[in-house]
């Protein structure tokens, strides 16, 4: 099936290598090993495209992204991100009744791009795909970040945050539950672009803040703190440890207050075991604030949480935040006279990271980035002619400043109608009065 193949390309072989083709190329770094179950049971491992299609019949479920190893399915053992895939399950209140138009009404209103397949379960829910234009090599670090995408999108798009990890598995796209199947590829790039962005945006309509007593006023902190039942004290020990650190807590305190939950517990946990919760989540490394799954799932209470960091220096970080790269658009308009014409792919090149020039800016921040500059009415834009054949020009609107002119400094000295009184008492003859006061005319002093 064709968006089998657009989504594996180079990474299964039509057909399996003979032994005297590997003794002579040697087994590739490149190929990647997929997995397929019927009802997540006795998975099995296939290389080959020939398999991969007569598997179709047989199993139900895949895995988009490769594997390095034909014996273990998980994130360590990956190889190849192919696609950002989340789960949309309609059995959840938010989402009943959904229908195919509702899933392509979020993916605008979350500002992703348009997906790359979407396949409808039998449930009525549905798995939304987004290929990537190249894959990328599932190193720890992009694996930790594709997951935190992953994540982002489903709570955008209110699908579920449970199937987060690029090793799940997903329902086999067939052409009976295949409902939207585009040309349409997004950089692994532009996603991560699209998570900073959110949240920037998360954190500007007020979420709990670090070092905030907000947190603890919760109703689903509240709810934990009347105490738990065997079974949930440890989970609910450390998340709430975690909490206490995020309002502001000192270890100390967290470990007194700790000690009275407990004792609401049944049956309580042995005080060791408190105080060693509370040591690990204040340790250096542990997680800056309690996990908002972990508080839904323990109390049962709906929990929206993030703590924010502050941000590092440009130069520590991977990604530029959105107002950076406007500052960069505009240093190139202002070094090219305040006005470009060119296609956007074009001028797209010009604009690097102030600094580190290796660092370029994608086309979706780009078209972001030129949005608000036009919104803030510090550039204009024009575009002439239509697709690749188009021209667009960019310029700096100049401000309307009135010039400046400097006054001439007065000297406020003394003229002819100044008196100069040199003593206290000191007076004019009357003579000198009259010629100030009546000049041209002739006074003779009486002689008597």
């Amino acid at each position: 099936m064709e968006v089998l193949r657009n989504l594996y390309r180079d990474q299964l072989t039509e057909a399996p290598k003979r032994a005297s083709q590997i003794e002579r190329t040697g087994y590739s770094k490149e190929l990647g090993w997929i997995f397929v179950c019927q009802e997540f049971t006795q998975p099995r491992a296939i290389r080959t495209y020939r398999s991969l299609f007569g598997a179709k019949e047989k199993y139900t479920y895949f895995t988009p992204n490769t594997f390095y190893r034909n014996d273990q399915r998980h994130a360590g053992s990956l190889r190849w991100l192919n696609a950002m895939v989340i789960d949309i399950d309609v059995k959840t209140p938010q989402n009943a009744g959904m229908i195919f138009p509702d899933v392509m009404d979020r993916v605008t209103s979350a500002g992703l791009p348009t997906p790359s397949l979407v396949v409808k379960t039998p449930s009525g829910g549905f798995h939304v795909y987004w290929y990537l234009k190249e894959p990328r090599r599932a190193f720890p670090k992009v694996v930790d970040h594709y997951k935190r995408v992953q994540r982002m999108i489903a709570e955008e798009m209110n699908a579920d945050v449970q199937a987060i990890g690029a090793e799940r598995w997903f329902r086999l796209p067939t052409e009976e539950n295949t409902v939207l199947r585009s040309v349409e590829r997004v950089s692994f790039d532009d996603l991560c672009d699209w998570l900073t962005e959110q949240q920037e945006n998360q954190s500007k309509k007020g979420n709990v803040a670090l070092g905030s007593t907000d947190l603890l006023s919760h109703p689903a902190i509240l709810k934990l703190l009347e105490g738990v039942e065997e079974g949930q004290r440890d989970n609910t020990c450390y998340t709430l440890a975690l909490a206490y650190k995020a309002a502001g807590y000192e270890e100390d305190q967290a470990l007194s207050s700790l000690y009275c939950w407990n004792e609401k517990n049944s049956p309580s946990l042995r005080q060791i075991e408190v105080k060693r919760k509370v040591k690990s989540a204040f340790k250096p490394g542990s997680p800056l604030g309690p996990s908002s799954y972990w508080i839904e799932t323990l109390s049962g209470i709906e929990f929206k949480y993030q703590v924010w960091e502050g941000a590092k220096p440009r130069e520590e970080r991977t990604y530029s935040h959105l107002d950076e790269w406007k500052e960069d658009i505009l240093a190139v308009l202002r070094k090219n006279g305040g006005c470009i014409c060119d296609p956007q792919r074009e001028i797209i090149k010009l604009v690097q990271s102030s600094v580190n020039s290796k660092i370029t800016l994608s086309y979706t921040t780009f078209k972001r980035a030129i949005e608000e500059l036009i919104e803030e009415k510090r550039i204009v834009k024009d575009v002439e002619g239509r697709g690749r054949a188009a021209k667009t020009t960019l310029q700096i609107i100049k401000e309307n400043v009135l010039p400046f002119f400097h006054k001439k400094t007065f000297f406020n000295g003394s003229n002819s109608y100044t008196f100069i009184d040199r003593v206290v008492g000191w007076s004019l003859p009357l003579i000198m009065v009259r010629e100030i006061l009546n000049p041209g005319r002739q006074y003779y002093a009486d002689s008597s």
